[in-house]
């Protein structure tokens, strides 16, 4: 028996969110990698040269810990780490909700619409469209969450407030 546009819809709407989780889950690895690596050389070669342990490597230490502030906050890791893994979380509760009400509801539905019960055959369909809509509305919700933050980490790297602090003007005028 052939699926109806329903479930095939709902299969890749499922598809989606897995895939959302998965992706907040890599991305968030790779980007936790890469905070705690420039926190390190940040925050070690600060100490360094605070120290004076190396102080004939105090120059290089230096550059390479404003390249690896200058990365951190160029690549706005921190704030997209945060969006990402906020993400992945939130695709797996969706996925868990949506299919813990479904699989509940939808368990009796089915046995009782291989019987060819008419009611029960409408009330899956019904579920299926609350399912359809949860998941859709749920998938736009994180997607949109995700792209506000991406603009957030854009308008982070604007040098208006550094023009504004060397021109004397008041930031907050």
């Amino acid at each position: 028996m052939e699926k109806s546009l329903i479930d095939k819809e709902l299969d890749e709407l499922y598809k989606e969110v897995a895939d959302g989780q998965e992706r907040g889950e890599k991305v968030g690895s790779w980007r936790k990698i890469a905070a705690y690596s420039l926190k390190v050389v940040a925050a070690g070669g600060s100490l360094i040269v605070a120290t004076g342990l190396l102080e004939p490597a105090d120059q290089g230490i230096g550059i390479a810990v404003l390249l690896a502030i200058f990365a951190d906050t160029i690549s706005s890791n921190h704030k997209r780490l945060i969006a990402e893994v906020e993400a992945g979380y939130a695709f797996r509760a969706l996925r868990s909700r949506v299919k813990g009400e479904f699989n509940r509801e939808a368990s009796p539905l089915y046995s009782a619409a291989n019987t060819e019960n008419e009611s029960a055959v409408k009330e899956l369909e019904q579920l299926k469209k609350r399912a359809h809509i949860a998941l859709s509305d749920g998938i736009a919700e994180i997607r949109s969450k995700l792209e506000k933050s991406d603009i957030e980490a854009l308008k982070a790297l604007s040098l208006d407030q550094e023009r504004s602090g060397l021109s004397g003007a008041d930031p907050n005028a």
